[in-house]
């Protein structure tokens, strides 16, 4: 492999990134702010809503997006900031999982020592270490590993060995260093957070500036998997003369990778002559539809002229501007690149040009490599379809839906369920329908993304009408209705007639004897009250162990905590791996004793909306102003508690969590009063707002007549947030109903299934 002039090379890149820098504040901007619907100027809606504003609140994120997060991606991230993640390491918070945005490390308080309602005694646990294990505990949650280790070789049993050095790397691994990990990842080489030690393994051979030999050690038995890894061995491949593997890897990390601007000044010092104009030109375009203007306008300017020019227009449109005449003004070398032609359909969308955006859809790729974010392309191509069909074009909308290129399995599915269902609820074509439903169950990973498609194969198999297919689709609804914890499991469970039961038995308890030594860990953290490291680790057994009987075991010691939050947290987890741990996922200590006013909502209905609210934290605040336990805005508490004589104090919201799940409980039987008792619109209404429920019964009919498909209905939403709100808390509803006993209230998923 023959390479440039390496001085002159490196001057070059260095210039045009000074350059780049110089000008880059002038393109700066977002213009993606979660799902479509969100950006197209409706939120001046709402000031006219008082109430709940879940759809709206920074934490837009559902619980179970959240787990789902998490077990497919970053775990919570509850270490001290490193002093090099501060600038080096830098992250915003945007790159991180939507779990550890959810529940970061002061998420997880200290809790005091085990109480009389902890299931396990930490002296009986430690054994003989019980006096010994404290003071190596404080010196590793300090930082301190000189005195934690001296502390520690006074430790006999390697339970207390073990958990006191994982508190120090867990909340301390940049003064740990990479020595002290590896020897933990040596030592215990199945641990649940291997993975966590290995990313932060990678991070300390940059930081700690580790010789190539030792680079070159760590990487003979594992792959790189952050882009610091990737930056360590290509620098020292290339060291040796092995440019074409230094090169793969220099390309992946620059290509695929988020860096902060300080490290890409020294990505591109050390590698950049490794670099191609075509790896510069992706990472522009893969930047640019994540909306982060900055550094990729920072890469166009590397992939030259012509680039950088159509990069501008396009961080223009990101950012709100553009237009025909920004896009016309793009050298015509670019005007057919993809990119181009995704931020003209966004331009469209945001000015709410629907059937324009539905005809360009026509010209847009499919293959992978031409997409390059193929999440970012289904999230218009979501708005356009969904758009087209409110606007009576069913055709179209089924081509935008259906030509996606998704990548993620979330997004993946969702596409193929919106293709599937346009085609059998508004083409009248099962034939197509089953299709998608078919794909939409290959790709599903999760119990809800199962549910829902075995339901809809149900129904497609349904649409045939013979007696064949009719016993098909009774299959179909018997796999769905296995997942009886989720909104589609319970439809089917109702379509079949089966009898309400949807909390499944747990399966066995592994014995102590035969508890795994990271599950055995986590007991004993959680039970000294050091919940802010036992909480990931929980989590982190529940993504990776695979283990049934090690999961339940680990569960039993979660539900003893009584940390409403928590169990729910690990029980969706748990469930995400396929171990059915109901009675922890649904908890019923999350919501304080209260004397419910006149005509309030069941306490079925309230733990249902808390559940999904707030996840139980009782001292949650939104950006929007939502409010503890129920997640109420100052408007609609007050309001609520003028309307029942109770007097009221805005602080008491918070510090007073029965105050709180008091007035919401109130709030939500004046709602189901004025939907004359339909849990689906005054579900819809606490998320998103009486006013929009309006618009949306005017545009898609009334659910409670029996010309309208609840159920359509529902699907029919176009807030997304909202949507997936309504189905999650009528599961968590049916959930407490069974739990509860709540034999009072009607069964709402047999109300549902009457299509």
């Amino acid at each position: 492999m023959i390479l440039p002039n390496r001085v002159s090379m490196r001057l070059k890149l260095l210039a045009t990134a000074t350059a780049v820098a110089l000008v880059t504040p002038a393109f700066t901007g977002f213009g993606t702010v979660g799902d479509g619907e969100a950006r197209r100027g409706d939120a001046n809606l709402l000031s006219h809503v008082p109430f709940s504003m879940g759809a709206w609140r920074a934490r837009v994120v559902g619980l179970e997006e959240a787990v789902r997060g998490f077990v497919t991606g970053e775990p919570p991230n509850t270490e001290a900031a490193h002093p090099l993640r501060e600038s080096v390491f830098e992250r915003d918070d945007a790159t991180l999982s939507p779990l550890a945005r959810y529940a970061p490390s002061e998420g997880w308080p200290r809790a005091k020592p085990a109480a009389a309602t902890a299931a396990a005694d930490p002296a009986k646990l430690l054994g003989p270490d019980a006096e010994n294990f404290y003071p190596a505990l404080a010196a590793f949650r300090a930082g301190d590993f000189a005195s934690g280790e001296e502390a520690a070789a006074a430790l006999q049993t390697n339970l207390a060995d073990t958990a006191a050095r994982w508190v120090g790397l867990k909340l301390h691994s940049h003064e740990a260093g990479f020595k002290r990990i590896t020897a933990f990842l040596e030592a215990h080489p199945d641990w649940p957070a291997a993975d966590w030690l290995r990313r932060r393994a990678e991070e300390a051979l940059v930081s700690e500036h580790h010789p190539d030999r030792v680079v070159k050690g760590w990487f003979a038995q594992t792959r790189p998997q952050t882009a610091y890894g990737k930056y360590a061995l290509a620098r020292a491949l290339s060291r040796d003369g092995d440019f074409e593997d230094a090169a793969a890897l220099a390309r992946d990390a620059w290509r695929e990778d988020d860096l902060p601007q300080s490290f890409e000044t020294q990505f591109l010092r050390e590698l950049g002559e490794l670099l191609t104009t075509q790896d510069h030109k992706y990472r522009a375009d893969r930047l640019l539809y994540a909306g982060k203007n900055g550094p990729g306008l920072r890469a166009a300017e590397l992939a030259g002229k012509d680039v950088a020019l159509l990069a501008r227009a396009r961080a223009a449109a990101n950012s709100g501007g553009g237009g025909d005449r920004l896009f016309a003004a793009v050298p015509a070398s670019m005007q057919n690149d993809p990119g181009l032609l995704f931020s003209r359909i966004r331009s469209l969308n945001t000015a709410k040009k629907y059937a324009e955006a539905g005809a360009l859809f026509r010209k847009a790729p499919t293959d992978p490599a031409r997409v390059i974010d193929g999440d970012a392309w289904w999230s218009e191509r979501r708005q356009t379809a969904r758009k087209l069909l409110d606007a009576g074009d069913a055709d179209t909308a089924y081509l935008v839906a259906a030509q996606h290129a998704a990548e993620s399995t979330s997004n993946r599915v969702e596409a193929e369920f919106l293709a599937g269902w346009i085609a059998l609820r508004f083409l009248d074509d099962p034939s197509r329908a089953s299709r998608h439903f078919a794909a939409l169950d290959q790709a599903a990973e999760t119990p809800l993304q199962k549910s829902r498609a075995l339901y809809w194969r149900g129904r497609a198999a349904e649409a045939y009408r013979t007696l064949d297919d009719e016993a098909k689709a009774r299959d179909f609804y018997r796999q769905a209705a296995a997942h009886s914890t989720t909104f589609y499991g319970q439809l089917a469970s109702a379509k079949l007639g089966a009898d309400d039961q949807p909390i499944r038995p747990a399966p066995e308890s592994a014995q102590e004897h035969e508890r795994h030594e990271a599950v055995r860990v986590a007991e004993l953290l959680l039970a000294t009250g050091d919940r802010d490291v036992a909480a990931p680790l929980a989590l982190d057994t529940a993504k990776n162990m695979g283990d049934a009987k090690q999961i339940a075991a680990l569960g039993e010691a979660v539900a003893s905590q009584h940390d409403a939050k928590l169990s729910l947290i690990f029980g969706k987890a748990a469930s995400y791996r396929g171990v059915p741990l109901d009675d922890v996922a649904f908890p019923s200590y999350g919501v304080p004793n209260f004397d419910a006013l006149p005509n309030s909502a069941s306490r079925s209905v309230v733990y249902a909306i808390a559940r999904q609210e707030s996840a139980f934290d009782p001292k949650a605040v939104s950006s929007a102003g939502a409010m503890g336990l129920m997640q109420m805005i100052a408007s609609t508490a007050r309001h609520t508690a003028y309307q029942h004589g109770v007097g009221f104090d805005l602080s008491r919201m918070i510090s007073e969590p029965a105050f709180n799940a008091k007035l919401g409980a109130a709030h939500l039987g004046i709602l189901l009063g004025e939907y004359k008792g339909a849990y689906l619109l005054t579900f819809a209404a606490y998320n998103a707002g009486g006013g929009r429920v309006k618009q949306w019964m005017d545009a898609y009919g009334d659910p409670r007549k029996p010309n309208v498909d609840p159920i359509d209905w529902v699907e029919r939403i176009p807030i997304t947030e909202t949507r997936n709100y309504v189905q999650r808390v009528m599961e968590n509803f049916v959930v407490y109903r069974a739990k509860f006993g709540d034999t009072n209230t009607p069964a709402p998923q047999v109300q549902l299934a009457r299509y």
